[in-house]
C-alpha cells in the first residue's frame, strides 16, 4: 500500500547500509533513513551491565544526552514493561521504544518528532517498533567486532575473570512461547566463580549453574572450563551424565584437588515438562507452584566438579521431576542466600523465595523480576557483596509470553 512506502524505505535504507555500519553513527543513520516519516531525531540508550541506568550513544548531532535512570523515568518505564511510552515537551514528542534482542532487553530507543499530542495510532506503533527490532538485530550483529556498546554498558573497569565469565555467558534472557529463562549474576563488575549457561536444541533446554570455589582469576577459569567442556559433551550428542564428566575430568586435569565447582546441570523435556538434572554438590533448587513454593528439590548430590574423578567411568544419578504448566524452578548460588542486610540477618532460603512470589504475582516478567531482585541484594548490603550471587528462573509453558516480553 502508498502509505506503507515511507517505512519500507526507511526500513530498505537502513538493511542496505547496516552492513558497512560504524556502530558510533547508527543514530545518525537512523535519523537520516526516517527523516521522510516526520521524525526529527531518533536516539539510543543501552542499558548498563547492572542494569540500573540507560547510557546514550551519541546522537546525529554529535551530541551525548545524558543517562537516564531505569527507576522514575519514562524511558525506564519502557524498558521495565516492555511497551512504549510518550511525552511531550517544547512543542515535540519523545517516543520511547524497547530494544529488544529476541527477548533480551538491551535498552531503549528515543524517537522525537514535532506535536502536541501524546497519543500514538496504531501505524506508528508499528512503523516504531519496526525500527527498534531493525536497530536491535543491529547493535547485536556489531556487538562482538567493536568495544563500543560494551565500554558504553560500563561504569567502571572490570576484573579479568568478569570479563572472561561475560564473554562466555549467553544472554541473559531466553524465551519461546513453551519457556522463559531469566537469569542475574552480581557482582557485574568482580563476579569471581559463578557463571550460568543455557541453550535450546530441539524440544529441549539446557541450562545449568556453575559456582568455582574462590574469588580470583582461577575461579573464573574454572567455570569457563566447566561451561566449556559441558558444552562440548553436550554438542558432541552426550548425556547430562557424559557433560558431568566432561567437566569434572577437565577441572581434575587442569587444576588438581584443591580447586573444584560446585554445579547444577538441568534438562527441560518442553513438550512433556519432564525436568532432569544433577547436582554436583551444589544448593537444591527450589519449585514454585502458583505463587507458593512446592517444595525445594533435594536429592543425593553428586561430588562437585573437580572431586569426582577417579578413574572409573562415572554415573552419577540424573533425578527427574515432572513439572505443571505455570511452574517456576529457581537455581542460586550460596552467595545469594548468604547476602546480609546491616543488621546482619541473611537474605535465606525464605527471602528469596518471598521476593520472587511477591513480584511475580504483580506481574511482572521473570527478566524484570530478577532485575529487581539484584538491585535488591545490592541494597541489602550496600552494593558490597561478600560472595557472588547469581539467581536463575525458569518458567515451563507461561501464560502470555508474548504480551511479557515483546512489544
Amino acid at each position: 500500500m502508498a502509505e506503507d512506502a515511507p517505512i519500507v524505505d526507511a526500513l530498505a535504507k537502513l538493511l542496505q547500509r547496516s552492513h558497512l555500519l560504524v556502530p558510533a553513527d547508527l543514530a545518525a543513520e537512523f535519523t537520516d533513513a526516517v527523516r521522510p516519516l516526520g521524525i526529527s531525531e531518533v536516539r539510543f540508550y543501552l542499558v548498563d551491565l547492572q542494569q540500573q541506568r540507560l547510557r546514550p550513544m551519541a546522537g546525529a548531532s554529535g551530541r551525548t544526552p545524558p543517562a537516564l535512570r531505569i527507576v522514575s523515568t519514562p524511558a525506564g518505564e519502557a524498558y521495565q514493561t516492555t511497551s512504549v511510552r510518550s511525552t511531550l515537551a517544547e512543542g515535540e514528542r519523545r517516543l520511547w521504544i524497547p530494544l529488544l534482542d529476541g527477548t533480551e532487553r538491551l535498552g531503549v530507543m528515543e524517537v522525537v518528532s514535532p506535536g502536541d499530542d501524546a497519543d500514538v495510532d496504531q501505524a506508528e506503533l508499528e512503523r516504531c517498533r519496526m525500527l527498534a527490532s531493525l536497530a536491535a538485530l543491529i547493535i547485536t550483529s556489531k556487538y562482538v567486532s567493536s568495544d563500543i556498546y560494551a565500554r558504553l554498558r560500563r561504569r567502571r573497569e572490570m576484573a579479568i575473570q568478569a570479563e572472561m565469565a561475560w564473554a562466555f555467558m549467553p544472554p541473559r534472557t531466553l524465551a519461546t512461547r513453551r519457556v522463559i529463562l531469566a537469569a542475574s549474576l552480581e557482582p557485574a563488575y568482580d563476579v569471581g566463580g559463578d557463571a550460568f549457561d543455557h541453550s535450546l536444541f530441539r524440544d529441549h533446554l539446557y541450562f545449568s549453574l556453575f559456582d568455582s570455589v574462590g574469588h580470583d582469576l582461577t575461579a573464573g577459569l574454572i567455570s569457563s572450563v566447566a561451561m566449556a567442556s559441558s558444552r562440548a559433551a553436550r554438542r558432541a550428542g552426550g548425556t547430562l551424565s557424559d557433560s558431568v564428566a566432561q567437566a569434572d575430568r577437565a577441572i581434575a586435569g587442569q587444576f588438581g584437588e584443591s580447586r573444584f565447582a560446585t554445579a547444577l546441570l538441568c534438562d527441560l523435556d518442553m513438550d512433556t515438562g519432564e525436568l532432569s538434572w544433577i547436582p554436583c554438590g551444589h544448593p537444591p533448587p527450589l519449585l514454585i507452584r502458583d505463587n507458593m513454593v512446592i517444595k525445594q528439590l533435594v536429592r543425593e548430590p553428586w561430588l562437585p566438579l573437580g572431586l569426582g574423578d577417579t578413574g572409573e567411568p562415572m554415573s552419577p544419578t540424573v533425578y527427574t521431576e515432572e513439572l505443571q504448566p505455570g511452574d517456576r524452578v529457581l537455581l542460586f548460588t550460596d552467595g545469594v542466600l548468604e547476602a546480609r542486610a546491616q543488621s546482619g540477618r541473611e537474605l535465606g532460603v525464605t527471602g528469596l523465595s518471598d521476593f520472587i512470589i511477591r513480584h511475580s504475582a504483580e506481574g511482572l516478567a521473570a527478566p524484570e523480576t530478577l532485575r529487581r531482585l539484584n538491585q535488591a541484594i545490592l541494597d541489602h548490603q550496600h552494593g558490597r557483596l561478600r560472595d557472588d550471587a547469581t539467581v536463575v528462573l525458569v518458567e515451563w509453558m507461561p501464560a502470555d509470553p508474548e504480551e511479557r516480553l515483546t512489544l
